[in-house]
């Protein structure tokens, strides 16, 4: 547990915490460990939690799929974010979303409950504040999708992924199918516009690595 509290010490919800604090705080609130496949189903869509997790390695996706089995990818988790956090505190309402493995990883699950204890309220606070930055996130995205083309669509996508990175040289958590169900367009269709943008030299791009040559947008 030595090394996965060092890592959880530089995340938004930990960091700051005395090591003693932490410690105390895994040990009360832990749920479970688990390692996941790739692919791997974490948390299907229709359970309900009392537990967020915490992603320690590797990395998961939300996914959510209609009636007719098109599905359409949410977000990305990475190493030291959380996911179905609102489910766990709402409790009784079913997760919308399916979050699976998207590279082996590993995650931690945190009762809810116990963040809302006095010794713990540093880590309430911080906890309140990334489901402001998420719904900050999710307000971002209907931006991207709600652009009328394709073109538009990306190049409000990758320059939110630029100014994130600060430079203009930035990689996306996406390989290409991904982020056609992420922004809702067609993958075919989408890889032909990445094509005809990098011939004009409006982007240069190596698999997930791009490389953005307008101004903002």
């Amino acid at each position: 547990m030595e090394e996965s509290l060092k890592f959880l010490l530089k995340t938004p919800l930990f960091s700051g915490l005395s090591e003693e604090t932490a410690e105390r705080l895994l040990r009360e609130l832990t749920v479970r460990r688990r390692q996941y496949d790739r692919d791997e189903v974490i948390l299907r869509a229709g359970e309900t939690v009392t537990a967020f997790g915490i992603v320690l390695s590797g990395a998961a996706r939300l996914e959510r799929a209609d009636p007719y089995g098109n599905r359409e990818i949410l977000g990305s988790v990475r190493p030291g974010e959380l996911f179905a956090e609102v489910f766990a505190c709402l409790g009784d309402l079913p997760v919308q979303v399916t979050v699976a493995a998207d590279a082996p990883c590993e995650v931690l699950f945190l009762k809810i409950d116990g963040l809302f204890r006095p010794e713990f309220t540093q880590v309430l606070h911080r906890f309140l504040r990334i489901l402001a930055q998420k719904n900050y996130l999710l307000t971002e995205k209907l931006r991207h999708v709600s652009r009328r083309s394709i073109r538009d669509k990306l190049l409000s996508y990758l320059d939110a992924e630029r100014r994130r990175a600060g430079t203009k040289l930035f990689t996306i958590p996406f390989d290409r199918q991904q982020l056609a169900d992420y922004l809702a367009i067609d993958r075919s269709a989408m890889c032909r516009e990445l094509g005809r943008m990098k011939a004009e030299g409006l982007i240069d791009y190596d698999r997930k690595t791009f490389r953005l040559m307008t101004h903002s947008y």
